[in-house]
């Protein structure tokens, strides 16, 4: 399911600014409710005065796979990001992902190169800040103690604060998260509203994640499609987090204050959410169909893979400050048993051959890959949960059928997409009811936009991909060939030291990717 759908949409010839607003996970899904209920007239306005429709998102369609194609134009395939954790030829210990693990040119360097100057705000997977023509505030995990802005002053200056918002520390504390999650937007917001005033700026982007983190594990007091939206949606946490959204709302009108008639305004998502009930652990259903071996030691591991026990441990690393420390154990692999295993560990929406010559450890010959894949493939889609009778996995596809570009050697074998009210990742065991989780990520994502040349009412399906050159055309910048140019593949650069690799290990952790 490779989208390759050519931008829709036409500018002015001499366009004078562009400013992006991410909502990271929004879904009309859910925001139509609140539109419908005069939650939103911030975005019922923008809706108004021009265009709407669903922006589809790239595959893994988590938010470290899909800010980049939001920032390079391209699909995995075309820039190298596929998981939170790096693929590196022939190596099986793969650290966290960066800025520096982005493979191919982004628009803001696009856009500097030009002579533009550019506010990039937050952003997922920008540690280390780019060093641009404008402000960089990195966005993703921020090892403590780093200078995540560019300038490197800019970001104390404003009081920027970093990280924050993980769901999985606030287990069953809804409110105390929407709480947090409400102080970092306004902090957030007001950070920017002093950039856009004191900047000059030919292309300002913002992204909120308060939407994302929510919706992971509050999904069913806003998503009417979730089993138990009827009783929770009549709830006072269902107010509460319908506060969070008021609030989005708010700040975002006043961003768009800051642009001018003649600017191009968007808000757009990373990725929509489903809701989701049950959950599944990929690597368990490989070693339930006989493609996986746990090595010794995984038993006491999976103790710690997730739910309660896991947030004893965390609250004791907290206390402890091991944090960055001490890392939380993986469960072992025994890869000379091994076929196949999970290669997008932070979503479970991939899985890899255990590829000879390719993996450290492989076990299939590349004569047999072809074969063997097939059988993969044919087998997680055949896998039934127990208790329900259903199938948790909806569709698997070949790499080359949703991906393209010089990393596609590098991307998981398989591509997964879970079945509706499944999570392929976030269980201990192999299928379990879900524990403190309600959502979880569906390429369906949002875009409302208004300005020069854009046309009124309901507009085309678009890529994720084709928001680079959306905000390269509204500054008035010709479309580059070079953007859509296959280039020789290149290695990712280190950006962590090994204390921050653990750190930010454990940060992953915290907001679910990791487990």
């Amino acid at each position: 399911m490779r989208y390759e759908i050519g931008l829709p949409l036409s500018f002015a010839p001499m366009a004078n600014r562009v400013l992006v607003v991410g909502w990271d996970g929004a879904d009309w899904d859910i925001l139509d409710p609140l539109l419908e209920a005069g939650d939103l007239p911030v975005l019922a306005g923008l809706i108004e005065g021009g265009t709407r429709g669903v922006s589809r998102s790239c595959l893994p369609s988590h938010s470290w796979a899909a800010w980049p194609t939001f920032l390079t134009g391209r699909d995995p395939g075309g820039h190298g990001v596929f998981d939170i954790l790096e693929y590196r030829p022939g190596v099986t210990r793969r650290l966290p992902v960066s800025s520096k693990s982005i493979l191919a040119p982004t628009w803001p360097e696009r856009l500097s190169e030009a002579g533009r100057r550019t506010l990039l705000v937050n952003v997922p997977l920008t540690y280390p800040a780019p060093e641009i023509q404008g402000v960089a505030i990195a966005g993703g995990i921020i090892p403590t103690g780093a200078v995540y802005s560019h300038p490197a002053e800019v970001g104390s200056r404003l009081r920027w604060p970093i990280n924050g918002g993980s769901w999985t520390t606030y287990r069953n504390r809804p409110v105390d998260l929407v709480e947090e999650l409400e102080g970092l937007t306004q902090k957030r917001a007001e950070a920017m509203r002093t950039l856009l005033d004191a900047e000059n700026w030919d292309a300002a982007c913002i992204v909120f994640v308060s939407p994302d983190r929510a919706q992971h594990c509050l999904l069913e007091y806003v998503h009417p499609a979730h089993p138990a939206y009827a009783e929770a949606s009549t709830s006072q946490v269902a107010d509460r987090v319908r506060d969070l959204y008021r609030l989005l709302d708010a700040e975002l009108g006043t961003l768009l204050e800051r642009a001018d008639d003649d600017d191009l305004v968007v808000l757009m998502s990373d990725h929509g959410h489903q809701p989701c009930t049950r959950a599944i652990s990929m690597n368990k259903v490989l070693e339930r169909l006989g493609f996986l071996r746990f090595g010794r030691g995984s038993a006491l591991v999976n103790l710690l893979s997730w739910g309660r026990v896991r947030a004893v441990a965390r609250v004791a690393y907290d206390k402890l400050g091991l944090h960055g420390r001490v890392a939380v154990p993986t469960a072992p692999i025994d890869w000379e048993h091994t076929t196949a295993y999970t290669s997008v560990v932070s979503t479970g929406e991939g899985v890899s051959v255990n590829l000879a010559g390719r993996e450290p450890g492989g076990t299939v010959s590349s004569a047999d890959y072809e074969r063997v894949r097939g059988q993969i493939a044919e087998a997680l889609l055949s896998f039934e949960d127990e208790v329900t009778g259903t199938r948790p996995i909806g569709e698997v596809l070949p790499k080359e059928d949703a991906l393209t570009g010089p990393y596609l050697d590098r991307a998981p074998d398989l591509l997964l997409r879970p079945a509706p009210l499944y999570s392929l990742t976030h269980a201990r065991q192999i299928v379990e009811q879900a524990d403190w989780l309600s959502g979880d990520h569906r390429p369906e994502g949002i875009y409302a936009m208004a300005g020069p040349g854009i046309e009124g009412g309901v507009g085309p399906d678009i890529s994720l991909a084709d928001f680079a050159g959306l905000i390269a055309g509204g500054v008035g910048l010709e479309a580059d060939p070079e953007w859509g140019k296959t280039e020789t593949a290149a290695e990712p650069v280190g950006a962590y030291s090994d204390e921050e690799e653990r750190l930010v290990e454990e940060r992953l952790r915290g907001l679910g990717y990791l487990e």
